[in-house]
């Protein structure tokens, strides 16, 4: 199994959920998992070259997810996915272009993360610049 060279591995209390929910909503593929028990434990979700790790019980005593930042994942056409989101997912923002150079459009999923779909793009000469 060929991997990048970071992936993010987020708890997941509710594995079904979140599967369904990259899967079906956003269109992952799921590339990997570890069941047991019958219960799936682990699973990693790919779209492209982007990798994400999910995990069913918790490493520490939070009941609930924890994470304060933003995964962002690169795709070839933000406004496309943009799109294929209408309807099925509150977007917090975007699609829209940013000043660093980045056209993005945030959302979060269904445990509450973060998740950004982003495209590099043109900064024009004079942005930055004081």
């Amino acid at each position: 199994m060929a991997r990048g060279p970071v992936i993010p591995s987020f708890f997941a209390p509710d594995m079904e959920q979140t599967l369904a929910f990259y899967t079906g909503v956003l269109g992952f593929s799921q590339t990997g998992c570890w069941t047991d028990k019958e219960e799936t434990v682990w699973a990693e979700l790919a779209l492209g070259d982007a990798k994400l790790w999910f995990f069913r019980h918790a490493l520490d005593q939070h009941p609930d997810p924890v994470f304060s930042g933003l995964v962002y994942i690169f795709i070839e056409d933000v406004d496309e996915m943009a799109n294929q989101l209408h309807g099925k997912v509150d977007i917090e923002w975007g699609p829209e272009s940013q000043e660093y150079g980045l056209r993005e459009l945030g959302i979060k999923d269904n445990n509450g993360y973060f998740i950004v779909f982003a495209k590099d793009m043109e900064i024009p000469k004079t942005a930055g610049k004081t």
